[in-house]
């Protein structure tokens, strides 16, 4: 009735491994933001500065990512504590610290149905494991290497200061 088909081993593991690693095995599937032009930035004349930005553009998102590190970054009772958990910390008005914000992630997600929404801002502190780069308060990493994203001159300065001294390989290290 049915036709006896002989599979080797070793070609149908060599499949099953090749499928598994193009899969990604539940790994990074791919960026997760539109086509728009994004960037990071310390300011809002820094951001406008870029020719894909227009000042309100950048003002609109650094006030929301102002308004994200105001209301949700962690807070912590001491300053020994948040050293502990940040590379660098600031003091709050109600004498608690949280991660000093070093800069703004901006983004101009894709027209919707021929509407543009707002533009997407993010705020950026020092990325834990000193890479070169920032981390966003959704935990979200942008390191300098991603040829995808704009960095400012101004930003690439901004995370080796409050890195604590994590970053290595430049000149006499």
């Amino acid at each position: 009735m049915f036709a006896k088909i002989q599979v080797k081993t070793p070609v149908v593991l060599g499949i099953a491994l090749a499928t598994l690693a193009l899969a990604g095995c539940g790994g990074d599937a791919g960026p997760t933001h539109g086509s728009g032009p994004r960037g990071i930035f310390t300011s809002s004349n820094d951001c406008a500065s870029n020719k894909d930005f227009t000042r309100e553009i950048c003002s609109h998102a650094i006030r929301a990512a102002i308004k994200i590190h105001n209301d949700d970054s962690p807070t912590y009772d001491s300053k020994r504590i948040c050293d502990a958990k940040e590379l660098s910390c600031e003091r709050t008005l109600n004498n608690q610290y949280r991660p000093r914000l070093l800069g703004f992630y901006v983004e101009m997600p894709d027209a919707v149905d021929g509407k543009q929404p707002p533009p997407i801002g993010k705020p950026l502190y020092a990325a834990i494991h000193g890479e070169k780069g920032f981390r966003a308060h959704d935990k979200t990493v942008y390191l300098e290497k991603d040829l995808t994203l704009e960095f400012s001159k101004s930003a690439v300065t901004a995370y080796p200061a409050h890195s604590g001294g994590a970053i290595k390989g430049g000149f006499g290290t």
